[in-house]
């Protein structure tokens, strides 16, 4: 019987052993491509042509591969969120291979808007070629908000009014204490 549970131990031992050793050596290998960070910059406000003021923007996205291997040629877009405008526009460079750990800007130099507000830009990422199947692990969206207001400022201070009502309130009843 003790022979029986010397043998049980020594098997559970080497088939944990085998599974330390093991275990890495049997992870698949595969690209992992994320939008690491997105920045919207005004270049140039064109002078307005009667109620309408063009801005053009410089976008960039930042991608990054956090595989172990080396990814497929990707292509960056964004969708352009102007009425009747269905287009997509491609950031330079128009693809690209990341290398495992590898940092790449893509920019897109002069993107004109005459729009006000908040604007969504949605900034996608996918394989160049059509024959390559898309995955989780090679294309993404990433939504940024573009807010874009008129720059007037305003000279009251906030909560002033409420502070010289209150000082009113507090020396109409003070008058009225000293009057008894």
């Amino acid at each position: 019987m003790k022979l029986k549970t010397i043998l049980i131990y020594m098997l559970l031992f080497v088939n944990l052993g085998f599974f330390l050793f093991l275990s890495p050596l049997c992870t698949a290998q595969q690209a992992n491509v994320s939008i690491k960070e997105v920045t919207v910059q005004l270049t140039q406000t064109r002078p307005p042509v009667g109620t309408t003021t063009i801005r053009e923007y410089k976008i960039t996205a930042i991608l990054h591969n956090t595989g172990d291997t080396e990814s497929v040629n990707i292509t960056v877009t964004f969708k352009d969120p102007q009425p009747g405008l269905n287009t997509s526009l491609i950031f330079q460079p128009a693809s690209y291979s990341l290398k495992p750990n590898e940092e790449k800007t893509f920019a897109f130099e002069n993107w004109p808007t005459s729009l006000s507000g908040d604007i969504p830009l949605n900034i996608s990422f996918r394989p160049s070629s059509p024959n390559v199947l898309e995955t989780q692990y090679n294309s993404d969206s990433y939504i940024y908000t573009l807010h874009i207001g008129n720059d007037t400022k305003t000279t009251s201070t906030p909560g002033f009014e409420v502070l010289v009502v209150l000082i009113a309130i507090l020396a109409l009843l003070f008058t009225k204490q000293i009057r008894k």
